[in-house]
């Protein structure tokens, strides 16, 4: 039986938070499970084992923790610290039994969900609430569908992951030997796009805008690919590279994305791209020709206002 976040919330309301206390979970799974409260309003998962779990290191956002009982099994117990992720939360507290419950056997179910809680613990490091919204699902699949046309062009694995910078801050999306290509992924009838800030066109190197044209499809159309097909496809063409592999989840991670059956689910289509040079008299909002009133904009750009800067594949 597979348990859904749903029915995780739906549990959890049947819990007397007030003195604390466990429910166990029905479900056929090589490990027990239970949720409750530690303590007043603490949500906890808490797993039962003959076997002796790894030691967990705690987060900002989890207490983890185990303990021998007095019949001999160990209990691993995760709970909630901060409640602004609570949704979240219950979708983690799925995700892992879902993830582990194909286990051989207890140990194996154990170091499942270890390993399992160790990529949610990534994600919720940089403090993601919920699960990704449309935008940021149709953004990524976007930008990793540039990052394998980086590898198309001869560029090695790693440095093309290293390139891509947007998940760390930067305010393009990619850099290359001192060329920035910034992504907007939108559908194939839009005639405009969004710069987000009076900084994210704003600097004195070169570079481009590339329009990526991507649309939600059904799934028998042709290429249909969901986001989570795009980072399957994108790691295993990376997978003999571990640097480059694990750079590239940490910057999933940092990008909110986690293996979620949500993300399998909408299939999208990839019709093409349009690149843009940004240079001189390309037209742009920046700190530097807006009054010195104005401290932050985000603004739209008409495609068809800037077919002059279009550039040649």
């Amino acid at each position: 039986m597979i348990i859904t976040p749903d029915q995780i919330h739906s549990k959890w309301r049947s819990v007397d938070f007030s003195h604390g206390g466990y429910i166990q979970l029905e479900i056929t799974h090589p490990l027990e499970w239970y949720i409750g409260y530690k303590g007043i309003d603490e949500k906890t998962l808490l797993v039962i084992s003959a076997n002796e779990p790894e030691r967990i290191p705690s987060s900002k956002s989890l207490l983890v923790s185990k303990g021998l009982r007095t019949d001999g099994r160990w209990t691993l117990t995760f709970t909630l610290m901060r409640k602004d992720q609570d949704s979240v939360f219950e979708t983690l507290c799925a995700d892992i039994i879902c993830y582990s419950e194909t286990a051989a056997d207890e140990a194996a179910a154990l170091l499942q969900v270890a390993k399992r809680y160790k990529q949610w613990d990534k994600l919720l490091e940089h403090q993601r609430k919920s699960l990704m919204d449309e935008s940021s699902r149709k953004g990524l699949f976007g930008e990793l569908v540039f990052l394998n046309q980086v590898m198309d062009n001869g560029r090695p694995a790693l440095p093309a992951v290293q390139g891509w910078v947007g998940p760390d801050g930067a305010d393009q999306d990619f850099a290359y030997d001192s060329f920035w290509h910034e992504i907007k992924t939108v559908g194939i009838s839009a005639d405009s796009i969004t710069i987000s800030s009076l900084e994210q066109l704003n600097t004195e190197s070169s570079g481009e805008i590339v329009v990526m044209r991507v649309d939600k499809c059904a799934p028998q159309h042709a290429d249909a690919r969901s986001l989570a097909e795009e980072v399957d496809l994108t790691v295993e063409r990376i997978s003999s590279d571990s640097d480059a592999l694990t750079l590239l989840e940490n910057k999933l991670s940092k990008y909110g994305y986690i293996d979620l059956p949500e993300y399998r689910e909408q299939k999208y289509h990839y019709s093409g791209r349009e690149r843009f040079f940004v240079g001189d008299g390309f037209p742009r909002l920046t700190s530097a020709n807006v009054p010195t009133q104005i401290t932050a904009a985000q603004y739209s750009i008409s495609l068809a206002g800037i077919a002059a800067w279009k550039m040649e594949e």
